[in-house]
């Protein structure tokens, strides 16, 4: 089956299941774990008046032999469409059934005909993630006949946020961008470089502003911000390469922050030496302004690689931020990447990628990019 594209309407970051390795020492293995079984669903009516009832899907639980945190992701397919309809570290995944219809009839989703009745497939996927290798367990298939109406959305483009402050001049126009994660998800992440831009052992001081100006901006307590408030603070002895979660109201009149420090953004494969941990290859932040992070590898092998976060608070699962899959729209989780050059070669990872191509593109490509060169 073809795989189209995918439309993810969770708000939550894939993991990596294309390299990553069980401890078989704690986990059962592969071939003994029973895979994942998707409950049958009835039939699926939507109508003007029942957009906002819920439709919620069921699992079995998957036992991969001691205590893990497992990633379920529901896929739908249609004709040659695929999907990813959610995430859910339970055994069920709930959504409205507007967003299910909008998603399914989307041109970006299953394409589904609206004002019609399809029958669509649908399948789960289990997966671990620890250390340093995991594996996936596939459900069977099931059918699901749907009837849509026309969707009741706009399309969407996804919007960025700013993040300036003294990590880079206090200049919105210039500063680290975060992108929304999702349709109108008002969930913002990316990874910005959070060192004074003066002082590396000083502290750093950054707010976030809606526009590329001071308009409309948050600041105070992560917790709850409000519109004009203090700057937030970071100890210069914990400033550093920061992955930023940002929730904020529709409004922009308030909003939460998630912080997750890393100790460096590496490149790793058998590119660069190996999938082990000790093979890394760290990389730069070359402009934070930019977004980019880059670094020569003097004896590249040729082969799969991908990027990911260590150390920090990943080091306990240096796979949980990491991307891969086309390199000019790199996304979390992805496949393996793969180059064909060897000897010395710069790899570099870019998160703000072409703001304006991005901002009219209603296609909502991953603003994530990479680039891999000589550098003979």
């Amino acid at each position: 089956m073809k795989f189209l594209k995918y439309f993810s309407i969770a708000a939550a970051a894939l993991l990596s299941f294309s390299c990553q390795q069980v401890d078989k020492t704690f986990a059962t293995p592969a071939d003994e774990i029973a895979k994942p079984v998707l409950n049958a669903h009835a039939d699926i009516v939507v109508d003007e008046a029942t957009l906002a009832s819920d439709v919620t899907f069921t699992w079995s639980a998957v036992d991969y032999g001691y205590p893990a945190q497992i990633a379920y992701n529901l896929y739908a397919v249609y004709g040659e469409a695929e999907i990813q309809l959610g995430q859910s570290y339970t055994t069920s995944y709930t959504m409205t059934k507007e967003a299910f219809n909008n998603t399914l009839v989307d041109e970006k989703g299953l394409a589904l005909p609206a004002d019609a009745t399809s029958m669509i497939t649908l399948y789960l996927t289990s997966s671990i993630s620890n250390n340093s290798e995991a594996y996936t367990k596939r459900s069977e298939n099931i059918t699901v006949n749907v009837t849509t109406i026309a969707a009741t959305s706009a399309p969407w483009i996804r919007r960025h946020i700013f993040v300036p402050g003294n990590h880079q001049g206090w200049a919105p126009a210039d500063a680290p961008i975060l992108w929304e994660t999702a349709e109108n998800s008002n969930k913002y992440e990316g990874l910005v470089n959070l060192v004074n831009a003066d002082d590396a052992s000083a502290n750093v001081e950054f707010k976030f502003t809606q526009f590329g100006n001071w308009d409309v901006n948050l600041g105070g307590s992560m917790d709850g911000m409000n519109p004009g408030g203090d700057n937030i603070v970071i100890e210069g002895s914990k400033s550093g390469i920061y992955w930023i979660s940002v929730e904020v109201e529709e409004d922009f009149s308030t909003g939460t922050v998630t912080l997750k420090r890393a100790g460096a953004i590496n490149v790793i494969g058998g590119a660069v030496g190996g999938w082990d941990l000790a093979n890394d290859l760290p990389l730069v932040c070359t402009d934070t302004n930019s977004q980019v992070w880059s670094a020569v590898c003097d004896n590249c092998l040729g082969g799969e690689f991908k990027f990911r976060l260590t150390g920090g608070d990943f080091e306990a699962n240096p796979w949980e931020m990491n991307w891969g899959g086309d390199i000019d729209h790199l996304t979390p989780g992805g496949d393996n990447i793969v180059t064909d050059l060897s000897g010395k070669v710069r790899f570099s990872i870019n998160f703000r990628g072409d703001v304006p191509a991005l901002a009219e593109d209603p296609t909502n490509p991953s603003p994530i990019c990479a680039s891999v060169e000589s550098a003979q």
